[in-house]
């Protein structure tokens, strides 16, 4: 079956439209007048069937919700949601390019599912904009409604956000945004030369409605010295405007203790302080993957610098948030704390203790296992269970944070290994990144031994048992980014994760793992304490 429509109708928004446009919450549509409609407190359903063939299509739009995650977050939670919990979907969604319309960040996808012994076709459409989510999906098994559903998809028009803008932007703004230039100069030829010297800029946006800024600035100029700025004050904001109101400042110099650190104070001034009106936009960029933070202004600040480079936006500065959401990249000098009131927690940011962000995703709340089973094989070339097993196992906190482990028994050793590792996750659209923290490889006893004469149940059950712990050793660390999807393997849901090097520290050797959804009762036996 063919079904080019979903991809090239969704491209190009063309508005050609010939039945009557009409308005759900925050979605504009045309819809053929012979497709029922039913309608209720969560969302429109449009469809149409024909008896005689079994033929069928599916629209359902969805009321607009408030979110605190990334438009590829959200894209990720309503496939779970309205696509996979639906149909049996028979592989991971092709991802088209993210677009943007009228404010609203765009993510879509579509895949194949089965249906008894027709096969049909997915898409889901989700846009994001100001802290709000909005969700289209299709499906059908036929191509007998093609041109109907290339008119619908063609009709679809984000509407600007509802009143509540101003309190959702306030909801997303919260937090940390960071513009981080190296400095360099230009050689001969025209080549572009790094200095090491950069310039970091940070806001901390609180969320009783204070902010401050912070500023380190390190230049081949200046070799010997370290530059702080230190602004804070109120901020405000009127639907896509950003009122900036400073109270205080100063600008301190610092001798160097190595390369980037602060040694001793030399100089404080005072700061200049400028109250500006900023245009506020939050714009997903399909290259890195990333929302960043776009402030435009007139003309530019003390606060902001030089304008970016970005073609996109006019008189703008790009704000996008650290490498750890939550953890500020800027290092202050030794004894000098800011306060940082995020969300509903108020820490130093200095102690890097800030309360993360809550993620809620297919990946949260639920362990993923994947187990090889060991075999031998007797002279005769059949192949046995030995009840020796290697049990790889990731769960994900909505805190941000993930934990994964590895065991490995064999029943050709009296001996087991077990690895753990910790760190920080995101995920953007398909995209699933791991950045460890810590990590460490044990040596372990079993409490009994296994046998040639046992069963590979008996042998599993001794292989599981924990006995003393013979030795740690470090662990290496290794950040990947993977592309993920929730599917089916076998009859069991399962995380599938794609790597392109063919190898990393966690999965081993390969290019693509399963890992199914396990409850806990049933998952690997850990040794005691590990949380």
């Amino acid at each position: 079956m063919k079904y080019i429509f979903l991809i090239a109708a969704f491209i190009s928004f063309s508005m050609n439209i010939v039945a009557q446009k009409q308005t759900f919450d925050v979605v504009s549509y045309s819809a053929p007048q012979v497709w029922q409609k039913t309608q209720n407190e969560s969302g429109l359903q449009l469809s149409v069937a024909d008896k005689k063939t079994g033929g069928y299509a599916v629209a359902v739009i969805t009321k607009a919700t408030t979110v605190d995650a990334t438009a590829g977050e959200n894209f990720n939670t309503d496939w779970a949601r309205l696509v996979q919990s639906t149909v049996p979907v028979t592989a991971a969604p092709t991802m088209q390019d993210p677009a943007t319309q009228k404010g609203w960040d765009i993510v879509s996808g579509n895949a194949d599912y089965t249906d008894g012994n027709k096969k049909g076709h997915a898409t889901l459409i989700t846009a994001t904009s100001s802290g709000q989510t909005v969700s289209v999906v299709i499906m059908t098994n036929t191509e007998q409604y093609q041109t109907e559903l290339m008119a619908f998809i063609n009709s679809l028009e984000w509407q600007s956000v509802k009143s509540n803008t101003a309190e959702n932007n306030d909801h997303q703004l919260t937090g940390i945004w960071g513009q981080y230039s190296s400095e360099s100069y230009a050689g001969a030829g025209g080549s572009s030369n790094l200095t090491a010297g950069y310039d970091w800029r940070e806001y901390y946006f609180n969320a009783d409605g204070t902010y401050q800024f912070l500023q380190k600035n390190i230049s081949y100029l200046y070799q010997n010295e370290i530059v702080f700025a230190y602004e804070k004050g109120i901020y405000k904001l009127k639907g896509d405007q950003l009122i900036i109101t400073p109270q205080s400042g100063t600008v301190e110099s610092w001798s160097k203790a190595g390369s980037d650190k602060a040694d001793r104070l030399l100089k404080t001034e005072k700061r200049t302080l400028e109250n500006v009106i900023y245009t506020i936009n939050f714009h997903y960029f399909a290259g890195i993957q990333k929302t960043n933070l776009v402030l435009q202004y007139n003309k530019p600040t003390v606060r902001d610098g030089a304008f970016s480079t970005n073609a996109s936006f006019k008189n703008s500065w790009l704000y996008g948030r650290p490498y750890n959401a939550d953890k500020p990249q800027i290092e202050l000098p030794a004894g000098t704390q800011i306060d940082f009131k995020y969300k509903t927690g108020t820490t130093s940011a200095a102690s890097n203790t800030q309360k993360s962000t809550a993620i809620h995703s297919p990946l949260t709340g639920k362990i993923w296992e994947g187990t090889t089973s060991e075999k031998y094989s007797n002279a005769g070339g059949t192949s046995y269970n030995t009840g020796g097993f290697s049990t790889n196992q990731y769960t994900f906190n909505t805190d941000g944070t993930y934990r994964f482990v590895s065991v490995t028994a064999s029943h050709f050793t009296d001996t087991k290994s077990f690895d753990y590792e910790s760190g920080t996750y995101s995920t953007n659209a398909n995209q699933l990144t791991i950045s460890p923290v810590k990590g460490y490889h044990e040596e372990w006893s079993k409490t009994g031994k296994t046998s040639n004469s046992n069963s590979d149940v008996t042998n599993r059950a001794i292989n599981e048992t924990w006995g003393k712990k013979l030795k740690t050793s470090g662990r290496k660390l290794e950040s990947v980014t993977y592309t993920f999807s929730i599917g089916k393997n076998g009859n069991r849901t399962a995380l599938i994760l794609q790597y392109r090097n063919g190898h990393t520290e966690r999965e081993g050797n390969g290019s693509q793992v399963y890992l199914n959804e396990t409850a806990k009762e049933k998952s690997v036996q850990l040794p005691a304490g590990i949380k």
